[in-house]
């Protein structure tokens, strides 16, 4: 979730939009490629932005798909929330999984936020309890985002610092992001519950195509040590297209 994507200023007029977005992930050694896709819909009002979202994975030669929402309820201009709900009966997603969070824009262009997500593995709950703190400087955006992992009677901490440069407006961009720790993005795979460390580094951006037509792309390198003394390496590169109406 990317709460820059969905300002909390000015409310825009009704918008629709499609989105869709293919991964392709390479591991160092024997691991087959992983391959990813979504297709997703998107509506911003004066209320607010809500998705609906279809994943389709296929990693270690199985294949599932996974259904869920997003909302961003606008409570003023200065403040929204999140909430976040999926489901998938493949193993290759958690069972289910929630989240919620509260945004809030502080004097002297910073922003702050505070939540939680849980996500469900065969009925084993792994809750992150999370937030940001997020500053604007000129056309460039910063962010901090620390997780506190509860896993079995265990406590693990990760963290995500992020940065943008915007262009003419919130969708044309480049950005980076670094992350490390137990868990330091929200989109854990059944395979990777139990990894004691993560490092990862990624560039991405979001530029126009043509009038209401953008592209997105990601590049990144991810290594998990999954056990002591087993680490795992790869490579992704996602491209995407998203067309307003």
């Amino acid at each position: 979730m990317r709460s820059q994507d969905v300002s909390v200023g000015k409310a825009k007029a009704p918008e629709r939009s499609v989105a869709g977005e293919i991964s392709y992930v390479s591991f160092a050694g024997d691991v087959d490629p992983w391959r990813l896709a979504s297709v997703s819909l998107w509506r911003r009002s004066t209320a607010g932005t809500f998705i609906a979202r279809a994943n389709y994975a296929n990693r270690f030669s199985t294949s599932g798909v996974q259904v869920e929402g997003d909302a961003y309820p606008r409570l003023s201009d200065k403040t929204y929330l999140y909430f976040n709900a999926g489901y998938s009966s493949a193993t290759v997603f958690p069972a289910w999984r929630f989240g919620a969070e509260a945004f809030s824009a502080l004097p002297g262009a910073w922003e702050a936020s505070a939540g939680v997500r849980q996500l469900r593995f065969n009925g084993v709950p792994v809750t992150m309890l999370t937030g940001s703190v997020g500053k604007y400087v000129g056309n460039y955006w910063l962010s901090w985002r620390p997780y506190v992992r509860l896993r079995a009677g265990t406590t693990s901490l990760s963290s995500s610092v992020a940065a943008r440069r915007y262009y003419e407006d919130s969708e044309h961009w480049v950005g980076v992001m670094v992350s490390y720790g137990s868990g330091p993005t929200e989109r854990i795979t059944p395979d990777a519950v139990a990894r004691t460390h993560a490092f990862s580094l990624a560039v991405n951006g979001s530029t126009s195509l043509a009038r209401r037509l953008l592209a997105t792309w990601t590049i990144g390198r991810d290594a998990e040590e999954l056990a002591p003394g087993s680490t795992r390496t790869s490579v992704t590169v996602t491209a995407g297209l998203k067309r307003s109406f």
